[in-house]
């Protein structure tokens, strides 16, 4: 890894999933994961809610980023927030990504993620902003063409899962592609509203 790499970081904003509804979800995705092992499902581990993808990003930049995003937290409450039905990203017959969308206070977590990109984008260039969909991605295809099996897992999920959570912590993390699947280091965590 050359000098210029190893001080950039990929990094995300996301909200932290309480235990019991990373349990829950494993439990009620435990059936459709047995019978589709060829789908790249999402380990327990790395499950979160995605809210801002900043890139990669130059680590001087890191403690300023702590500041601002603390910031944003406590002007923000908890959300109450709940599983809704299944989506997928991709072609619809050759989906790329499965994920659980969510429902409930979306309109104020909407203003969270346009906060917190207004006040990241003061320091890091961010790329134009797609319509937020807030979601749980829990699988993924092992092939950039897609995956016809996500769209029968789709399908056999759909209205299956149920819960519901109290999004509390959002936090900074960094990103990093290994061999065995992405790895996500907390950088720094925030409880909203405090």
């Amino acid at each position: 890894m050359g000098a210029a790499e190893a001080t950039r970081f990929r990094l995300f904003l996301a909200g932290t999933l309480p235990p019991e509804l990373v349990q829950s979800l494993e439990r009620q995705l435990a059936p459709v994961r047995a019978v589709s092992p060829q789908v790249k499902w999402t380990s327990t581990g790395t499950l979160h809610l995605t809210l801002v993808f900043l890139g990669s990003v130059d680590a001087a930049l890191v403690p300023g980023l702590r500041r601002d995003l603390t910031d944003v937290a406590h002007r923000h409450p908890p959300l109450a927030l709940e599983l809704g039905g299944m989506a997928t990203f991709g072609p619809s017959r050759a989906p790329r990504v499965l994920a659980a969308s969510l429902d409930g206070e979306v309109a104020e977590l909407q203003r969270l993620v346009e906060d917190a990109r207004a006040r990241v984008e003061l320091s890091v260039p961010l790329e134009p902003p797609r319509e937020f969909r807030p979601h749980l991605t829990v699988a993924r295809s092992r092939s950039h063409g897609g995956d016809p099996m996500l769209a029968r897992c789709r399908e056999a999920l759909d209205g299956a899962l149920v819960g519901g959570f109290r999004l509390e912590r959002i936090g900074l993390f960094r990103s990093e592609t290994r061999p065995g699947g992405a790895v996500h280091t907390p950088l720094e965590s925030w409880t909203l509203g405090r």
